[in-house]
């Protein structure tokens, strides 16, 4: 231990001694060590954006029921299975006690337009149960959401995003009770999301403030020919339940569906797993670069201890004469190399603070990056892994030094 305190406050000199020769050398693990905290940071906060969205849209507990062509021994038999309904939804939400809600959605076609006075846009129209708002975490802030009412009417309401109904109505008209028109149906404004910041679909005009709502019975009737959902989705109340869930619901959906087998269940796994895959990636992806910064760094380290050794051989050479070991060289050597690495490290933890915070200023909320303890202690040890690293060699080589040869030299 008295080695090791007497080489870091040698190193301490070190770097006083030679201020400009210590800084270039600190400012290369400092750059090193701000970039790899930054690194995990952003990562972090891209990966945060991840979890909101998956949050944001029915969580891990969802079930998606998406369609399939039919095995080959029932291509026959086909046509007779109804394809996915309404009926569905009330036969899962009878049978599997499991499910805590179950929604259907209807897209209008993709050409539909949104009017209001000469104002137009292109939206996605979907025609939504009320249970949809909630799956979703949809709130409204001004007016109401659809209801179970206006399903059983089949009304012509329309529930608007934040950024349609700003851009659909001038400053100080308020849209609620106002009627637009869908592809020249009129329909009246009952409610008006709030406005989400995260990005979901990119920028403020993301997924959810451009969302246009109507009931789902109206949307079948005005824009489709059939009795067929576009969407069916159910949530559980624990993902414990999973997998009786899943064989619950195929039983179901084998009645419902005539046996025939047209249909298969989507879980959050396969999402999960590429969310793993993705922050792996950027982990070693991303972290690797800033790494490459922090060996730029140790390799100016390296060079700087070997300028020092030269400078001082008949240092070592006296203190070898004087009964130190080639441990203790070693030791003050690697300790001095340490304690410029790790104070290079500490200024760089300082530095990605603020990097971090000038980032979170101009980044979207929900992939802001975030300021981790835990990256913060990263970048400190591994600076003094670097420090150790490129210490090492410096200091074989003076502990090496022939006591004899050491005096002689000038």
């Amino acid at each position: 231990m008295r080695l090791l305190l007497m080489g870091i406050a040698s190193g301490a000199r070190e770097v006083l001694a030679h201020k400009l020769r210590s800084f270039l050398t600190l400012f290369g693990i400092v750059l090193g060590a701000a970039a790899l905290v930054g690194m995990l940071g952003v990562v972090k906060g891209l990966l945060r954006g991840w979890e909101v969205m998956i949050y944001e849209t029915g969580g891990i507990e969802r079930i998606s029921v998406m369609t399939r062509t039919a095995p080959e021994s029932q291509r026959e038999r086909a046509p007779i299975s109804p394809g996915r309904t309404l009926n569905d939804v009330e036969a899962i939400l009878a049978a599997v006690p499991l499910a805590r809600r179950v929604t259907a959605e209807v897209y209008a076609p993709a050409s539909s337009r949104v009017y209001y006075a000469g104002r137009a846009l292109g939206p996605s129209v979907r025609g939504v149960m009320p249970a949809s708002f909630i799956m979703d975490r949809f709130e409204v802030a001004d007016g109401r959401l659809i209801g179970e009412l206006d399903l059983e009417l089949q009304t012509q309401v329309v529930v608007l995003g934040s950024a349609i109904a700003e851009y659909l109505f001038p400053r100080g008209i308020d849209p609620v009770g106002r009627v637009v028109t869908i592809n020249g149906q009129p329909f009246t404004t009952v409610g008006v999301l709030k406005e989400y910041q995260f990005a979901m679909g990119g920028g403020r005009f993301n997924s959810k403030n451009s969302a246009v709502f109507i009931p789902l019975t109206t949307a079948q009737t005005l824009f489709r020919l059939d009795e067929n959902v576009d969407v069916l989705n159910i949530q559980l109340a624990d993902i414990a339940d999973m997998p009786q869930a899943l064989e619950q619901i195929s039983n179901v959906l084998t009645i419902t569906h005539r046996g025939i087998m047209d249909t298969r269940l989507e879980t959050r796994e396969d999402l999960l797993q590429r969310f793993e895959e993705t922050r792996n990636s950027y982990v070693y992806s991303l972290g690797g670069v800033a790494a490459i910064g922090l060996i730029v760094g140790g390799i100016g380290i390296m060079n700087v201890m070997l300028a020092s050794i030269s400078e001082r051989v008949r240092e070592i050479g006296v203190r070898r004469a004087l009964g130190a070991k080639r441990t203790d060289i070693l030791v003050q050597i690697l300790a001095e190399s340490l304690t410029i690495a790790v104070a290079g490290g500490i200024v760089g933890m300082i530095a990605s603070i603020g990097l971090i915070k000038v980032l979170q200023q101009v980044v979207v909320a929900a992939n802001r990056p975030e300021l981790s303890p835990a990256a913060l202690m990263v970048g400190v040890l591994f600076s003094g892994l670097v420090g150790v690293l490129a210490g090492l060699y410096p200091a074989i080589r003076a502990s090496r030094l022939s006591p004899v040869e050491a005096l002689r030299t000038d």
